[in-house]
């Protein structure tokens, strides 16, 4: 048994299918059943029910749980002996939600690359679940995400407080507070009194999302329930309306960094921060405890923490 059998056999574990692994794996199918059918030998059992249904066996499933452990170790111990030798080659894999991607990664990985050019990174964008999943299965290196993370094991170091902000278009202020639109824009910017909005229509995002989830508790503490024209999914189709004036939209942080340079966008609404701790989320980096972390890891979680420091200040003056 050696290390390329175990990774032939987890493969064919998870895809399920013989042909579909042997593809991934880029051997052909034979070879593949060849290695497999080895191993079953020289362990003495077999692996797979190959009728009705491909599926493992008890044994198989013995084997996928050590065979999976064992090549995460084999890779743990390849990159402590590549950090012991100084040597700057490498892979790392990132797993972060596309929205946090598309407003932090521009920031953060070009300066990476350029420190560490012989590294070879690859981005996972995708739900939360399945980035825990991955990052304690070790697919992932890291894993760049809100908290709370519902995953045992996993240390997180905080990279960021993310606020919310109040979308508010111009044209609704003029039409409800005219030549008191100064002094309320004023207040707002200091310290946000959502009561002075009550009688605004509101775009809400669906039950179920973060920031909804953050909103509703904020809205509870206050005993304010806006008077929504719609609710949508979508937080950046949230912000459209709203920049179309049809209402009042909730907008993180985080997604108005992506807008930072739409200046004629963001000319036609106000926005104004909340203040409340209930309406803050903290952003974190995490690795598995029991995983090894690389140099090249460790120097990431420096670069993003850097990185969105600066950000930080630039965004104190908003």
């Amino acid at each position: 048994m050696n290390f390329t059998q175990l990774r032939y056999f987890l493969a064919v574990a998870e895809e399920q299918n013989v042909t579909r692994a042997a593809g991934r794996l880029y051997i052909s199918q034979q070879a593949l059943s060849g290695h497999i059918a080895k191993l079953e030998g020289e362990l003495g059992a077999q692996l797979f029910n190959r009728t009705p249904v491909f599926s493992l066996t008890y044994a198989g499933q013995q084997l996928q749980s050590y065979a999976s452990r064992m090549v995460n170790l084999e890779e743990e111990l390849r990159q402590v002996f590549q950090d012991i030798n100084h040597d700057q080659r490498g892979a790392l894999n990132i797993g972060i939600s596309h929205t946090c991607g598309r407003a932090i990664l521009p920031s953060i990985l070009p300066r990476f690359c350029r420190s560490h050019p012989r590294i070879d990174i690859a981005i996972q964008e995708d739900t939360s679940h399945r980035m825990e999943d991955a990052l304690q299965r070790g697919k992932l290196n890291l894993m760049i995400d809100f908290a709370p993370l519902r995953l045992p094991g996993a240390v997180c170091e905080e990279l960021l407080q993310e606020r919310l902000f109040l979308v508010v278009p111009k044209s609704l202020m003029t039409l409800y507070y005219g030549a008191c639109y100064d002094a309320v824009v004023s207040e707002c910017s200091r310290n946000l009194d959502l009561t002075l909005f009550e009688k605004f229509p509101f775009i809400l995002l669906k039950s179920g999302n973060r920031v909804r989830e953050m909103l509703n508790r904020y809205m509870d503490k206050i005993g304010f329930r806006p008077g929504a024209v719609l609710e949508t999914e979508n937080t950046e189709t949230a912000f459209a309306l709203a920049a179309q004036g049809m209402g009042v939209a909730v907008y993180p942080e985080l997604f108005r960094w992506c807008i930072a340079a739409d200046t004629q966008t963001q000319a036609s609404v106000e926005f104004f921060p909340f203040r409340d701790p209930d309406t803050t989320a903290t952003l974190v980096v995490a690795h598995m405890k029991e995983h090894y972390q690389s140099r090249a890891a460790q120097d990431f979680v420096e670069t993003c923490r850097v990185a969105l420091e600066e950000i930080g200040k630039k965004q104190l003056s908003v």
